[in-house]
């Protein structure tokens, strides 16, 4: 049994081709992009987010009365 497993482990290895360089496995990316935006792009996404994000806390303060103007 054991020769049998030192065989087939043996056999692997010598099959086995070199892995080439990490550059040569990764994907060819054409820009910079994440999430198919630019940085610029995503810049005013997360701003607007913010805004929105504020602008609802405000108004749901205003509508519990926790503030009054």
């Amino acid at each position: 049994m054991s020769d049998d497993l030192q065989s087939l482990r043996q056999e692997l290895l010598e099959s086995e081709r070199p892995i080439g360089e990490f550059e040569e496995l990764l994907p060819e990316t054409a820009d910079d992009r994440i999430f198919g935006m630019t940085a610029v792009e995503r810049m005013f996404v997360s701003i607007g987010c913010f805004l929105v994000t504020s602008l609802f806390g405000f108004v749901l303060l205003l509508l519990l009365g926790k503030i009054a103007l």
